[in-house]
This record gives structure tokens, sequence and C-alpha cells, in this order.
């Protein structure tokens, strides 16, 4: 899990970054990015209720999403202090659990996210 310090909590945190920050897409979800003056990384995933009627559906994207964040920030591959949203829609939910872990790694590189050479 996550330590508090390195999630964004507050609803009106999360909309600056939505209205503010830089946007990857793929079909399968949207990452956003905004610096801050915390020195530090901050993360949250959102799954809208629109992604499956499943709650352990919507959870274990969550949690997956969340565990490859945690990784990179505890390995220190992530260490520009940015607020970081992971917006996963529909798509996501079709994937393997095993793909869907290297996906969520991919996407993060490509929007140089992490670190070169980091393993995380």
């Amino acid at each position: 899990m996550l330590a508090r310090v390195s999630r964004i909590a507050a609803d009106k945190e999360i909309k600056r970054v939505l209205k503010l920050g830089k946007r990857f897409s793929v079909p399968e979800c949207s990452l956003f990015l905004l610096a801050n003056t915390l020195g530090r990384p901050r993360v949250t995933v959102i799954v809208a209720s629109g992604v499956s009627k499943r709650a352990v559906v919507r959870n274990r994207l969550k949690r997956q999403a969340r565990d490859v964040l945690r990784l990179a920030v505890e390995h220190g591959a992530i260490t520009q202090p940015l607020d970081i949203i992971v917006m996963i829609r529909a798509g996501a939910a079709k994937i393997e659990d095993e793909v869907r872990r290297d996906f969520f790694k991919k996407l993060f590189e490509r929007a140089r996210l992490f670190v070169p050479g980091s393993v995380v």
C-alpha cells in the first residue's frame, strides 16, 4: 500500500491535476501528470463504476496500478515531484492480469515517468 504522504486524497487537488495536468492516453487508460512543490511524487488511481459493475473487478484494477506505482516510488524509479493520476477505462478490464501489469509499466515508461534503467 502507498504511504499516506504518497497519495492524493483531496477532491480539490484531484480536480486541479485533471484540469491542468499533462495527459497521456491509450484506449485502456489515461495518465495525468502535474508538477508539485512538495518534493516527492503523489499518486491516485481512479476507476469509474462504468468500467465494470463488479466492485471486485474495479478494485483489482486499482490494486494493480497502485502496486506498480508503489514499487516505482519505493525503488526510486520516480524521482520527480509530480502529482500522478491514473484514470482506468473499460478496455483495461478485458486484459489479463499479468499482461495488465506490464501494460501499466509500459505506459508509465512511455510517459517518461520512470528514471531510465530503473528496475520496477
